[in-house]
């Protein structure tokens, strides 16, 4: 997409040898703004049109302290105009690179912008630490080259392969020699099955707490949910809650179960049928007897 374009102006004020200066910008053409525009911040400053050398008098003047500011966080829009200007990466695999980055849990989105999270921030320093000539921005956009042109027969492929493990295996042997293992967070829980402290790990879907003797014991702690109540059971005095199968399909069933076997497929609202009597659902927002066709 083509640049947004701004008319910008700065007018230096020159008091005694001491500068002052402001600046005021105009957008004159929207670019990638015209998509984008709701993931920046941008507002128009207009200055008063002012002469060399014209004197500008002014009664009050307003003090405040300014520190510098660390540099704004990537909007998915301003990560991908950067990738675009490292020439890393393709317009189709933008996408999936901010979908990865997203889904590890290495960044969270905070009022449209990109926040590290903590996973994100060690992941980056033991990567700097063990692999920084290898994970930059310059290795990688002379890597996105390479591909290019092996694909119109440039150079050959495994030679660019063989370049590369001759550099990256002795880096992985050296991380897996060197690298520093955090560990495990205690609960101050202990294993029922080994007596080993309980630890929390982290996993492809998120945290849990498990045995710290893991491989040897691979006690699991299972997180107690409380059960989601929907209505009493028409036929024992249990109530019908909210399940999941084994194919993790939501149903309501009875909490008595295995003794009473009453469940449904659709949520159940505490109403009988006015013509059979059994049980009336909600489907789709629309109401519906669980067993004959008589609807609301």
């Amino acid at each position: 997409m083509a640049d947004a374009s701004v008319n910008q102006t700065t007018i230096i004020f020159d008091n005694n040898n001491y500068k002052f200066k402001t600046v005021g910008s105009i957008l004159i053409f929207d670019g990638y703004l015209k998509v984008y525009g709701d993931y920046e911040s941008s507002e128009d400053k207009i200055l008063p049109e002012i002469g060399d050398k014209e004197v500008a008098i002014t009664n009050n003047v307003d003090c405040s302290q300014h520190f510098t500011k660390p540099p704004a966080r990537y909007t998915e829009a301003k990560l991908i105009k950067t990738l675009e200007e490292l020439g890393i990466g393709r317009p189709s695999t933008y996408a999936t690179i901010i979908d990865t980055i997203k889904s590890r849990g290495y960044v969270e989105l905070v009022e449209k912008k990109f926040k590290p999270t903590e996973i994100g921030i060690e992941t980056t320093d033991k990567l700097q630490d063990y692999f920084s000539d290898l994970i930059n921005t310059d290795y990688t956009k002379n890597m996105e080259d390479e591909l290019d042109s092996i694909a119109e027969g440039g150079i050959v492929w495994n030679k660019v392969l063989q370049d590369f493990y001759d550099i990256f295996e002795p880096r992985v042997e050296k991380a897996f020699t060197d690298m520093e293992k955090k560990a495990p967070v205690k609960t101050g829980e202990m294993c029922p099955e080994c007596g080993n402290p309980l630890v929390i790990r982290k996993g492809k879907y998120g945290e849990f707490v498990a045995c710290s003797n893991y491989p040897d014991c691979k006690y699991i702690k299972k997180e107690e949910k409380a059960d989601v109540v929907i209505c009493n059971c028409p036929n024992c005095d249990g109530k019908i809650i909210e399940k999941n199968s084994r194919r993790g399909k939501t149903f309501y069933g009875c909490n008595n179960y295995p003794k009473c076997k009453t469940a449904y497929w659709d949520k159940p609202i505490d109403k009988k049928c006015p013509e059979c009597g059994k049980m009336l659902v909600e489907k789709n927002g629309k109401i519906k007897c669980s067993e004959c066709d008589y609807k609301e």
